[in-house]
């Protein structure tokens, strides 16, 4: 259900934020190592360090008004 609107959120803020996915099946050390518990947890990194974890299902909007407290106006 997230990856829909992940998905869009990529399109509408390509030149302000970089999302990336991650097969956790296929990599299980790494969400492992960040103490992800469940899915979808989405981290944001903000200059290589991570500022903050959302956890669960979020609309477009709420992702967005999150987001919008770590890019430069």
């Amino acid at each position: 259900m997230q990856s829909p609107v992940v998905e869009q959120l990529a399109e509408e803020m390509s030149d302000q934020v970089t999302f990336n996915k991650m097969d956790v099946d296929a990599n299980p050390n790494t969400p492992q190592s960040f103490g992800i518990m469940s899915i979808p947890t989405l981290l944001v990194k903000k200059d290589g360090e991570v500022v903050d974890s959302i956890v669960g299902y979020h609309s477009k909007d709420q992702l967005k008004k999150i987001l919008a407290q770590y890019v430069e106006a």
